[in-house]
């Protein structure tokens, strides 16, 4: 009996909370990207059991109207502000945490928005006393790809201006020519929607030195923007030109100025470039409200109604590729010798037309034998010649990854992605009217990118396998629906924070089906 009334006494004892305590978080900020989950840290000390204390996490002069709010073991929800609805509750401050048990009262917040940032009340109440202190988060926002531009001066240099918005906080900048760092010539920083910062860099610099020089923009956690820009190309100056240096930097930044307006407006319009022009730019259309990428379900779910199936087109298989017999299997073709700059890209079938919606599906590897390190993923012209340059003015839309640079867009310059898990299913989803191209990291219900252009005649799926991962690429089947129907719209979206390339389309050429080799690859 007497053993019994103890063992109750020393339970009754453990789960008493001391009469004091003090409320701990971290020293500094929380940071997080845009988009992802926050755990602002917050326990107590000395380490205790919290299960039966009221935790209440709330923002200055909003009390009553908590984040969140733990009170009589469960989270209660009547008062709490309504933005934070459905995307709070409490985290582990380390993988290894018991959570209350051990007084850990983290707050977990999801899909963090701009407006989250700031500090926040981490407040706890026993019957004999209460304590609170105070974090503050930030939140990081990657920018727009740097758009790149080049002249020639007078006296033979070349001036490069790199532009770019919608940062938080200000980026590093890093100017390069593959070599060594060079130094701006000048660097501003701007304001601009939501308080975001805005950059404009130039350098002046020999094409002697390089052929090219980039731009590199990147966060503190090490996101980052890479463009490149040719410098061997540049036409040159009449020697009759008149000017100074400055005038010829006053004039590039107008230039520029009038350039993201024009682009703007084009985005809008969409209208073709005159017959038997050849142009391309790019532009990231990006807001910054909801979490970066990600996929409702049904989202997806409604570009699978337009799927389609997609096979290879043998007519159209170089001699370093193998193609299995039922054009659904690709890869590099075994001890191939490959020509310099030889490219091994193929057609899929059937071709897509004005008023058609596709979806179809790429398998990447798997886990018995690996994620692909590098391919083309995308879609081509019918018009194409294999004697250019794959990029959107020659009819080449596509993603495409690599060891080195990791995930890419065919752009001018290449727009390097930010890191991201390599995907081992790949969706594509075609509205051919909308002008939009968008890739779809399937397992994890992410859209890596949407590009968006105009595009002219019929269009065919491209692969290109890469060399020498033991994965083949193979195309999955999907469910035929074919319907263009309650699909998301992918560019409007005021929500979407996922990039969204703006280019425009190659003039018209007639088809040429040649299968000859080009000299212009990364991977071939």
């Amino acid at each position: 009996m007497w053993l019994f009334v103890l063992a109750a006494f020393c339970i009754l004892f453990s789960h008493v909370v001391p009469e004091t305590f003090t409320v701990s978080t971290s020293e500094g900020l929380v940071s997080v990207r845009l988009g992802r989950v926050a755990n602002i840290p917050c326990w107590l000390t000395p380490s205790q059991n919290a299960e039966g204390l009221e935790v209440r996490w709330y923002r200055p002069n909003f009390f009553d109207s908590p984040v969140l709010l733990y009170l009589e073991r469960q989270i209660q929800e009547s008062s709490q502000l309504p933005q934070y609805a459905g995307r709070t509750s409490l985290g582990l401050r380390e993988a290894k945490s018991e959570g209350l048990k051990e007084g850990d009262v983290t707050l977990k917040l999801v899909n963090v928005t701009l407006k989250d940032q700031g500090p926040y009340i981490c407040y706890v109440s026993s019957d004999q006393s209460y304590e609170s202190a105070t974090v503050s988060l930030t939140v990081n926002v990657l920018g727009s790809p740097p758009l790149l531009s080049a002249v020639r001066t007078e006296n033979g240099s070349v001036n490069v201006s790199c532009m770019s918005h919608g940062w938080q906080p200000r980026p590093r900048l890093k100017w390069s020519d593959g070599t060594r760092t060079l130094q701006p010539g000048s660097t501003r920083f701007g304001g601009g929607a939501q308080d975001l910062e805005s950059i404009h860099s130039w350098l002046l610099t020999n094409s002697t030195s390089s052929p090219w020089v980039s731009c590199s923009l990147s966060l503190p956690e090490g996101d980052e923007w890479e463009g490149r820009v040719d410098l061997q190309n540049l036409p040159e100056v009449q020697a009759n030109s008149s000017g100074s240096l400055l005038t010829a930097v006053i004039i590039l930044i107008l230039l520029l100025v009038i350039a993201a307006v024009v682009i703007g407006v084009l985005y809008r319009k969409r209208d073709l470039p005159e017959e038997g022009t050849k142009t391309e730019n790019t532009q990231l259309l990006s807001s910054t409200e909801n979490m970066e990428g990600s996929l409702k379900t049904e989202d997806l779910e409604a570009m699978r109604q337009a799927g389609v199936d997609v096979s290879l087109d043998h007519q159209t298989a170089p001699a370093c590729l193998t193609v299995s017999a039922n054009g659904k299997t690709v890869r590099d073709r075994n001890n191939y010798v490959f020509a310099p700059g030889e490219q091994c890209y193929i057609l899929g079938k059937p071709g897509f037309i004005p008023g058609r919606c596709a979806y179809w599906e790429v398998g990447l590897g798997d886990d018995k034998v690996g994620i692909k390190e590098s391919w083309w993923v995308g879609v081509a012209c019918g018009s194409f010649s294999r004697q250019e340059e794959v990029k959107p003015c020659n009819g080449f839309w596509f993603l495409s990854l690599d060891r080195e640079n990791g995930l890419r867009l065919n752009m001018t310059p290449d727009i390097k992605l930010p890191a991201l898990p390599r995907p081992q299913t790949l969706g594509v989803y075609l509205d051919y009217d909308k002008g939009e191209l968008s890739f779809i990291s399937v397992e994890d219900m992410r859209r890596i990118v949407t590009v968006a252009t105009v595009f002219t005649g019929e269009v065919f799926p491209l692969f290109n396998p890469g060399i020498g991962d033991r994965a083949p690429m193979r195309i999955l089947d999907v469910v035929t629906q074919n319907e263009c129907l309650n699909v998301p719209d992918m560019i409007e979206d005021p929500k979407s924070t996922t990039p969204t390339m703006n280019t425009f389309p190659p003039d018209s050429k007639h088809p040429n089906n040649e299968t000859s080799k080009t000299n212009h690859s990364t991977v071939p």
